[in-house]
């Protein structure tokens, strides 16, 4: 997966997460281990079959496994589906603005 580069050049590998949390779980568990994980750039909860979709981004193949394996292990998650990010959309400036959001 090719991903971002972060500003010192360093290749950034990405996913976008589907998690569906475990019926014992609550919403509270997920988000405070997102809280602290590092990888975690950004979570939406999600009205679907599932309850939340993560990106994580890390500077290694193992670092962004292992935050993704945590999922389950430290949040109580069942991960649902793992998509890697490849490389953006080269879409106009402005493209979300003009569209509200």
């Amino acid at each position: 997966m090719d991903g971002d580069h972060r500003e010192d050049g360093e290749r950034m590998h990405e996913a976008l997460v589907c998690v569906r949390l475990r019926v014992s779980t609550p919403g509270s568990r997920l988000l405070d281990f997102l809280r602290g994980e590092p990888c975690a750039v950004q979570a939406w909860w999600i009205a679907a079959d599932l309850d939340a979709m993560v990106r994580f981004a890390a500077p290694s193949r193992t670092l962004l496994q292992r935050a993704v394996a945590d999922l389950g292990r430290r949040a109580g998650a069942d991960v649902v589906e793992v998509h890697s990010v490849l490389r953006p959309l080269d879409l106009p400036a402005g493209f979300t603005a003009s569209r509200g959001v």
